[in-house]
Formats: C-alpha cells, structure tokens, sequence
C-alpha cells in the first residue's frame, strides 16, 4: 500500500506517541516499520515498545499495540499496553489469559487531546497471547 503525502494518519500517529511518550514520560519506539500500520483506507495498528529492561529491581518494560479505527465515522484511537517485569508478563490475578492496559485518546486527532487514565483490561478472547514476553512480536 503506498501512502500519500497528504494522508493524516501518519501525522496523527506521531502526534499520538509524543503525547503518550509524554504521559510514561519514557521514550516510546516501533516495534516494526512505520509503513506496515496502515490498515486499508482509514485505520492504522502498529506495534510500540518501551526500551529493553535494565538494572537489577524489577526490570519493569513495555510493549504495546497503538491502533485507530472508524467508529461511527469517528476516528477512535487507543492503545493496548503489555507490562513485563524480569521479562514476565504482568496482570490482574486470576486472568487465565492475561491481561492488559488500554488508554483510549480523548480529542482530536488532528489538534491534539490527551490520553485517558489506564484501564486494567481482560484478554478473553487470547488476542494477544503472543505478547508472553517483552520481544516475542
């Protein structure tokens, strides 16, 4: 798929990881190239990560998945965030198949918002077991 020059979602994305970078107040970078995000003609979904672990502690890191979709012909953007401490995924007790937490982005796309406050999510559908540990996707 090739992309125009005048299609906003690519502004929208870099806008939306500035904010979210400073909301973790950490840097936040692809996970894969920016290209392959595009979905069709009016969404995108693309892979993001924290910097690997370091130090001793807890070695607490991130990945996550930062989408956007059409929703009643509203763009509605979100992002799905997966902790790990010493490489193992974290969650609430008790979620057989994990869980996560979503941020949903709260104003314009295009002049800016803010990210909402972080809601523990379960995966009941296993949608996202292949993020087991930091670097799997």
């Amino acid at each position: 798929m090739v992309i125009s020059g005048d299609d906003p979602r690519r502004r929208w994305i870099v806008r939306l990881i500035a904010e979210l970078s400073a909301v973790l107040q950490e840097d936040i970078t692809f996970a894969e190239p920016l290209e392959e995000a595009f979905v069709g003609d009016d969404a995108f979904c693309c892979a993001i990560r924290s910097s690997p672990p370091h130090g001793n502690g807890f070695r607490l890191c991130w990945e996550g998945v930062l989408g956007m979709e059409l929703i009643d012909g509203e763009p509605r953007a979100s992002v799905s965030l997966f902790l790990y401490s010493r490489n193992r995924r974290l969650g609430q007790m008790g979620d057989r198949n994990g869980s996560f937490l979503e941020l949903v982005y709260e104003g314009s796309l295009e002049h800016g918002g803010r990210w909402g406050t972080p809601v523990w999510l379960r995966d009941d559908f296993g949608e996202y077991l292949a993020y087991e540990s930091y670097g799997d996707r």
